[in-house]
């Protein structure tokens, strides 16, 4: 009998593993693939997130602000790699700059407040090879090696005593009155637990289904968004993150520019809703990606451009729907005390997650 049982050892799963068990003992993880991170949690940009997109009032607003300042202050204790490169918003179009002057003023609601606005001249010093009419400059953005944080909060929830199980795919789960009983591998191991922690990342409806709640009802049914990332050879030189102005809040924020700790550049990722989880890069999609890119750099050369990697939002909202915020919810109003989704963890979800594991604990604290 476990205390509390949390599935999935994504960023989220693994930085509410390593909260909890500093405050309770017998916290057991358990993650279906053979490591830690191997799917959304590793295929992403490694962006730390400033806060500057989400509708005020959300739980991503307010925890991506937040996390921010935590990542880079549990970086810096624990020698995490990162670097604060800065981030441009760039306009190309008239229309475009005034919805940077709106990006702003929502940005400003959120609690961002280091923004300045660039002209042409001063984008120029910062980036030669970009042209753009305007640009929102974010200084506090940044990346991390997304691996090692990970490995760091696996590490430190292991030394404070969480039992972490790889191979262990939870097949059944089911409320018995006072405790959950679990399945593993289709009837490998059973055990039970008083708390459950659906930190499932792709496959979290896919938990609540197999308790029996009804994820239509609920809204909480997952849409698959995959996007797709090109690198170039040559690369241009750019030394900070840039960004188109987003078309639209309901998607993605456009094909963007990033850094990794190398200097390597990579553009994506787009949107494309999928049905399966694949991730093959098709060649085919470089001629989209090269107009995209070129309208902000216009030096790139579409034969550079080469097929890199892929990953896979678990979104709440289809195409063209209302934007959706995280869902982190204590289950006892619809009859599973104890329980405690983690549903729609995607961007900003890896800047987010230190105050998303606080979340979770102060509602394990509510009910135990």
């Amino acid at each position: 009998m476990f205390s509390i049982t949390i599935i999935g050892a994504g960023v989220i799963g693994l930085a509410v593993a390593e909260e909890l068990s500093r405050h309770y003992g017998s916290v057991l993880l358990l993650e279906k693939e053979h490591t830690f991170g191997h799917e959304t949690s590793s295929r992403q940009s490694g962006v730390i997130h400033a806060g500057i997109y989400y509708p005020p009032g959300f739980l991503k607003a307010r925890f991506c602000r937040e996390g921010k300042g935590l990542l880079y202050e549990l970086s810096e204790k624990r020698g995490i790699p990162h670097r604060k490169t800065g981030k441009l918003i760039v306009a190309v179009t008239e229309k475009e700059e005034e919805i940077l002057e709106r990006l702003r003023e929502r940005a400003e609601a959120n609690g961002v407040t280091d923004l300045s606005l660039l002209s042409e001249k001063e984008i120029k010093k910062k980036e030669p090879e970009i042209k753009a009419r305007a640009a929102l400059f974010s200084p506090s953005t940044g990346i991390i090696d997304s691996h090692s944080l990970l490995r760091s909060f696996y590490v430190h929830a292991g030394s404070h005593g969480a039992v972490i199980v790889f191979r262990s795919k939870v097949t059944a789960a089911r409320f018995r009155g006072k405790h959950y009983e679990i399945e593993i591998n289709g009837g490998e191991y059973r055990f039970q637990t008083g708390s459950l922690i659906n930190c499932a990342g792709l496959h979290a409806d896919s938990v609540c289904r197999l308790l029996g709640i009804d994820v239509e009802k609920r809204g909480y049914r997952l849409r698959y968004c995959k996007g797709d990332y090109f690198s170039a050879s040559p690369a241009p030189k750019l030394n900070h993150l840039v960004y188109p102005v987003p078309q639209g809040e309901n998607e993605g924020l456009g094909i963007h520019a990033t850094l990794d700790l190398g200097g390597r550049v990579r553009f994506g990722p787009d949107t494309e809703y999928v049905d399966e989880l694949e991730y093959a890069v098709r060649g085919e999609k470089r001629e989209s990606f090269y107009r995209s890119v070129m309208t902000y750099l216009p030096g790139i050369k579409e034969e550079a451009l080469c097929p890199d990697m892929s990953g896979i939002r678990p979104k709440l909202q289809g195409p063209k729907e209302p934007y959706r915020d995280f869902i982190i919810r204590e289950e006892s109003g619809i009859g599973y005390p104890g329980l405690i989704n983690c549903i729609g963890i995607e961007s900003p979800g890896l800047t987010s997650c230190i105050p998303v594991a606080r979340h979770v604990h102060r509602l394990v604290q509510e009910y135990m």
